[in-house]
């Protein structure tokens, strides 16, 4: 993704640096009444512009346009079969993302496969705030505990998840360290590639009566 993304970096680097901080601010601000208004009032301050051209920019570089880098993205490998194994074990899958999430999933090639799909965005708060991951224990329609939520970000999925009681698996894939583990707040499970992942859960996982290997 990173890589995909270095000529639009360059095309939009003000832009992009201005709205990574904002977002930044946006996570600790409490409470949010308007998230879009919200964000789109700090940006134009940032970039001394009115606020709704800064919003148009926004929808138009940030949501349509950087999105499309996406269809060139590749999945990482197993991601698909561990779905499918997921999904023929009868277990409810969700899925939520701080940037709209209907559209990422198409260009993924991801559609139509969840019972949750949830863009923290329009819950009004991003990770790791509460309320996006209240929202997806709601959908879910089990208990918090049930859950286990992967993400590849501490400080926004462990910990937003860990407060919110899910169990966790975090992808850390460059084999890094966190910037401090937050106290009584640990993954339950640590992986660099999915195939980690399908070893840890193949116990979960049966197809009509037989387990998935």
């Amino acid at each position: 993704m990173l890589r995909r993304s270095v000529g639009f970096g360059i095309r939009h680097a003000r832009l992009l640096y201005h709205f990574a901080k904002v977002r930044k601010a946006i996570r600790s601000t409490r409470p949010i009444d308007d998230f879009y208004k919200l964000q789109a009032r700090l940006m134009a301050n940032a970039l001394g512009r009115p606020e709704e051209s800064v919003r148009a920019q926004i929808q138009r570089d940030i949501y349509d346009r950087w999105e499309l880098v996406l269809k060139r993205v590749p999945l990482y490998e197993q991601v698909p079969t561990l779905i499918d194994e997921l999904e023929r074990s009868g277990l409810r899958l969700g899925v939520m993302s701080d940037f709209p999430v209907v559209r990422k999933l198409e260009l993924l090639g991801l559609e139509g496969r969840w019972d949750c799909a949830i863009s923290t965005e329009e819950v009004g708060y991003l990770k790791p705030n509460p309320e996006p991951f209240e929202r997806l224990i709601e959908c879910l329609d089990v208990k918090a505990s049930e859950i286990l939520y992967v993400g590849n970000s501490y400080e926004y999925d462990v910990i937003g998840a860990g407060r919110a009681g899910l169990r966790t698996a975090w992808l850390n894939d460059r084999r890094g360290t966190s910037n401090g583990i937050e106290a009584g707040i640990r993954p339950d499970f640590t992986f660099s590639h999915y195939r980690e992942l399908r070893r840890w859960l193949a116990p979960c996982l049966t197809f009509g009566g037989e387990r998935i290997q």
